[in-house]
């Protein structure tokens, strides 16, 4: 382990310090080629010449010193674990207290648990809903430093941040993690990278072969107690039925979880419900339905952004345009950031456009979101816009440009 741990840290440690190798391997009475060696990890360094570039930086460094207290690792994995377990419980918040504690302490930092305790600063990020993608370049360089469990979760928390990219590499992040973790026995850990693989697969628009993941998935929470995951699976298990067309079973699944409302948490969960609720009516060209089921969602102030489209799209619909518009209002006064509510904006500008009777923009707008909307399949609202400029060409009887648009229609349904 030390050999494995020593070039590595030395290294990091020079690098983080501002100082040369030369500096160092003349305190060491070295040459600079036998200290280059010892940090590429082409010399084995001794447990002595450790322990003397350690008195070296404390020397120099008024705030530095490292802990040979060589538990430290095996603590830090146990908690790594824990973690993993919290995780799958979905009690992460919980854990927050833990890992202040542990990660305020600079004795875990700089000690042989160093690589660890940097992973530990990256779950706490994610799990208080921090950025933490700036940190996966340094674990994944330093990938072989880690035990399989470390591992597992290096990889799934790669594919998470792919995930919310929009880059469908996240796949083969969560199949790596998963093939890592078949032989850990963490009670859920299985099922919990096939939740992330089922969630990536439905962004992707690929509900086949989420589908596949359903059983499974659900007997490893089952088998370890995940309740709260088991609702979650349940949810999505219902919009996948619905990416596939089978409406009555994704109905029943949601109305049995609405039902269910009781035994949740939070209204959040089931403010969720509503929101893909109303999508799945939407999408079947209830508006009506779709809309009373979107009003109860905002009513439970769920943040699903795509609600609004809901809002608008079938107020538009059912000829209510200032319904329509005052919905497109309410969702631009929020000024989201998020890249998914930026394309929703997208949309519901091109809907605005097309319902002031903007002509010339709407027809730019619409052209450029079709574009877009072939990197976000999952936002589903291709159809619309089809519908719009179908709808705004027939009422211009603009034959040849209503022709091309059915044709671009055609070929997307082909597709």
């Amino acid at each position: 382990m030390k050999n494995t741990f020593y070039p590595h840290y030395i290294k990091w440690l020079r690098d983080f310090f501002y100082i040369g190798q030369s500096e160092i391997a003349d305190a060491l009475y070295m040459s600079v080629s036998t200290y280059s060696k010892m940090e590429q990890g082409k010399k084995t360094i001794q447990d002595e010449d450790f322990s003397a570039i350690i008195r070296f930086y404390e020397g120099k460094k008024e705030d530095y010193s490292f802990c040979f207290d060589e538990e430290k690792k095996e603590k830090a994995n146990a908690l790594i674990r824990q973690c993993i377990v919290s995780f799958v419980y979905r009690s992460q918040k919980e854990m927050l207290p833990e890992l202040e504690n542990y990660l305020s302490d600079s004795a875990n930092l700089h000690s042989f648990a160093f690589f660890e305790t940097k992973l530990l600063e990256m779950i706490y990020e994610y799990f208080a809903d921090l950025s933490f993608q700036e940190r996966l370049p340094f674990l994944l360089e330093h990938l072989d430093l880690f035990n399989t469990t470390a591992q597992s979760m290096i990889y799934d928390l790669y594919g998470l941040s792919k995930l919310r990219t929009y880059d469908e590499t996240a796949i083969e992040c969560f199949q790596t993690a998963k093939s890592l973790s078949v032989l850990l026995n963490i009670p859920g850990w299985l099922g919990l990278i096939d939740h992330h693989l089922i969630l990536t697969y439905l962004r992707f628009m690929n509900p086949e072969k989420a589908f596949t993941f359903f059983e499974e998935c659900g007997r490893e929470f089952q088998n370890a107690g995940a309740h709260r995951r088991l609702l979650n699976l349940r949810f999505n298990q219902a919009h996948c039925f619905a990416k596939l067309g089978l409406f009555d079973e994704s109905e029943q699944i949601y109305i049995n979880l609405i039902q269910t409302y009781n035994q949740v948490d939070t209204k959040r969960f089931v403010a969720m419900v509503y929101s893909n609720y109303s999508w799945s009516k939407l999408v079947q060209k209830n508006y009506t339905e779709a809309l009373h089921l979107a009003k109860k969602a905002m009513d439970l102030k769920t943040n699903i952004e795509d609600v609004y489209i809901t809002l608008a799209y079938s107020n538009y619909q059912l000829g209510q345009p200032e319904d329509a518009l005052d919905a497109i209002a309410a969702f631009r006064r929020q000024n989201r950031k998020d890249p998914r509510s930026k394309m929703v904006l997208k949309f519901l500008e091109v809907l605005e456009n097309f319902l002031l009777g903007r002509k010339k923009t709407f027809e730019r707008l619409a052209s450029q979101l079709l574009l877009q909307l072939e990197k976000w399949r999952d936002l589903e609202v291709d159809l619309f816009v089809y519908q719009m400029l179908i709808d705004h060409y027939t009422g211009m009887e603009d034959e040849h440009s209503l022709c091309v648009v059915q044709a671009k229609l055609i070929d997307f349904l082909m597709h």
